[in-house]
């Protein structure tokens, strides 16, 4: 369980939006925070489980669909959810602080190729 709350983490992530989808394509709404009855439901997402070393820091945070959550679990680095696959790649920021950025797996028909599709990306589909 993280230090911090789905509607604070919503609010400096999407500010007043409400409505966001997360990094498989999922529609959350900012009204669902915190109800686990809702179908929209964001929960906090730790993209390095704390099960397997992750820390509890923003750099380490990801507001997700409860679906989204619940297929990853504590699968890592790669997992698959809502039928995409998604890998953790690793990153170093300013302050040399390791943090994870989530990257889609594109597939090609020909050969074993994928393309990495940051998260940055995806969220601009949308």
């Amino acid at each position: 369980m993280s230090k911090l709350s789905v509607k604070q983490l919503w609010n400096e992530i999407y500010g007043k939006q409400e409505e966001a989808y997360d990094y498989a394509g999922r529609r959350m709404l900012k009204s669902a925070c915190e109800n686990a009855n809702s179908q929209y439901e964001p929960t906090i997402d730790h993209i390095r489980p704390l099960s397997d070393g992750g820390k509890d820091i923003k750099q380490n945070i990801n507001l997700c669909h409860w679906k989204t959550n619940a297929e990853k679990a504590d699968a890592f680095p790669h997992w698959k959810a809502n039928g995409k696959r998604f890998h953790a790649r690793r990153n170093r920021g300013n302050n040399k602080q390791t943090y994870y950025e989530i990257v889609e797996e594109k597939e090609e028909r020909k050969g074993c190729l994928y393309s990495a599709v940051p998260l940055k990306m995806l969220a601009e589909r949308h």
